[in-house]
């Protein structure tokens, strides 16, 4: 199972890093790759993305199936909708001290299916990298 860990720290106040990270709409443009989402009902998200698994690029569509929710956290389950590749994540904000906020992104993803033991190597390097640069894009949003 690939998992990706990331924390940024930004200097912003809570309640506004609150309010981004609850804002699906304000951040469902940064993961890399993005090419569109939706919103099948209110909760859940669909994101359509462009991955480059090394050799292979594609694009992939996934659905963020949200768990539960508090100010501080967004829990959610992720669903292949085009490919048999399923997990789950969470964003958690953390204060520190000051105007000074922790953001911090996890994911877990894994593969099934016909695939699973050429995908599953390829997702162990891709995922830390994407939780990565999504936690930075991020910060700087919600800072601006």
């Amino acid at each position: 199972m690939a998992t990706g860990l990331y924390s940024k720290e930004i200097q912003i106040e809570k309640e506004k890093l609150q309010a981004f990270v609850q804002n699906k709409e304000e951040w469902a443009e940064l993961i890399p790759g993005y090419l569109h989402h939706e919103f099948p009902n209110e909760q859940d998200m669909i994101w359509v993305f462009q991955g480059d698994f090394g050799l292979i690029q594609k694009a992939v569509k996934v659905e963020l199936k949200y768990k539960e929710s508090t100010t501080n956290q967004v829990m959610f389950d992720l669903i292949g909708l085009s490919d048999p590749i399923n997990g789950d994540g969470f964003f958690e904000i953390r204060q520190e001290q000051g105007d000074a906020c922790q953001l911090v992104g996890n994911l877990t993803m894994k593969a099934s299916g016909f695939l699973a033991g050429m995908m599953n190597p390829i997702l162990e390097k891709f995922v830390p990298q994407l939780v990565e640069q999504l936690v930075q894009k991020m910060a700087i949003k919600a800072s601006q």
